[in-house]
């Protein structure tokens, strides 16, 4: 099946082809990844939404969009990820990673594809089509915003080497407007 357009996939993976990007969001999500999933998809979305000018994501959106990919994160793209990660390195005892090297190749690219069907749900959940009200803020103030947001909905106070990531990713993104921001306080 041939997957429907998806504005949003199409700006993250050109996003995140800038390698500061990638590292950058896998710094977040590795840092944090003992106590909560910092969702690298919605970090892009607070990028997308203020990227296609319209500006901040309200809380009740954002509140939403958490809600509705938790459980298709727990259940599906986290186990796959875990899997990925198991089958790095040495292998898993006694399979040598010789020959595991296929299936972890074909585990990579069902989580990749697990990404971009939550990235189809979440684009659905945050309705950009609607004209937006002027915050009288930049794309990447609001994009600052929107991180500082969803920091602070996922129970994180930033760091300051978070906020060093994310403004490698708004200065990635906008590259005339993020010089001076700091994304979140740290």
């Amino acid at each position: 099946m041939t997957p429907p357009p998806n504005p949003f996939w199409e700006y993250s993976v050109t996003l995140f082809q800038d390698e500061p990007v990638a590292i950058a969001c896998l710094a977040l999500q590795e840092r944090h990844l003992a106590r909560i999933d910092v969702d690298v998809n919605i970090l892009l979305l607070c990028v997308w939404v203020a990227a296609r000018g319209h500006g901040e994501l309200e809380d009740q959106k954002l509140l939403r969009a958490i809600a509705a990919v938790t459980p298709w994160r727990r259940d599906v793209l986290l186990p796959l990820r875990g899997a990925a990660r198991q089958l790095m390195g040495d292998g898993v005892e006694p399979v040598p990673e010789e020959l595991t090297g296929d299936l972890r190749q074909e585990i990579t690219h069902a989580e990749l594809e697990a990404e971009r069907i939550e990235q189809l749900l979440l684009v659905q959940l945050v309705d950009t089509s609607a004209p937006t009200l002027e915050s009288g803020q930049t794309a990447a103030e609001n994009a600052a915003t929107n991180f500082a947001r969803y920091f602070a909905r996922i129970g994180i106070s930033p760091s300051t080497e978070d906020a060093a990531d994310l403004a490698a990713i708004l200065e990635c993104a906008f590259p005339e407007e993020a010089a001076g921001i700091i994304p979140v306080d740290a």
